[in-house]
């Protein structure tokens, strides 16, 4: 009876639903980074300053709307998910920490280096060689959050797997 409202890794049910959440919200946080660092940045990069600074003002309250709370409900619910498996397997809760430190990581560039540059941008009247710079300063900042994103997520990941050990299907071999 004791196994009542457990998944096979021993988590109880809100903490194994909690988890997967987190590998949802996680792959959702990194993989818009990715559409961002491939797509947009590019082609940022290629539009003149002028132009860009144009289209950063008309579009990128678009781009935030969707990413800022989808960092936050990432950090609340991988938080939330830390707090609920403390009890699960050590391996797991080692990687949800990383999972958790990861997303924050992501979060901390927000404020220290986005949330300005943003609003330069969206303001405009920066020179050419201004934009220039802080266009590629904002292209690094932006690899090293995504770096963070896609290490947070392949760490939700593992900590889904690793209170369950491998699960490899049975081969034609093994018979």
């Amino acid at each position: 009876m004791r196994h009542i409202g457990r998944d096979p890794g021993g988590r109880s049910v809100v903490a194994s639903t909690l988890l997967i959440l987190t590998c949802l919200f996680l792959g959702l946080l990194a993989g818009g980074m990715l559409v961002i660092g491939v797509s947009l940045v590019s082609f940022w990069k290629s539009l003149s300053p002028s132009e860009f600074q144009a289209w950063f003002a008309s579009h990128s309250h678009l781009v935030g709307r969707l990413m800022i709370p989808l960092g936050v409900g990432s950090t609340v619910i991988t938080v939330a998910t830390v707090v609920a498996c403390r009890r699960g397997s050590a391996t797991g809760r080692r990687w949800l920490l990383v999972a958790a430190v990861s997303v924050t990581g992501v979060m901390v560039t927000y404020p220290l280096f986005f949330a300005a540059t943003n609003e330069a941008f969206a303001r405009g009247g920066l020179s050419d060689a201004a934009v220039r710079s802080l266009l590629d300063s904002w292209a690094t900042w932006h690899w090293i959050r995504t770096g963070l994103g896609v290490l947070g997520f392949v760490a939700a990941l593992l900590a889904l797997h690793g209170g369950t050990g491998p699960r490899f299907p049975p081969t034609l071999t093994s018979r």
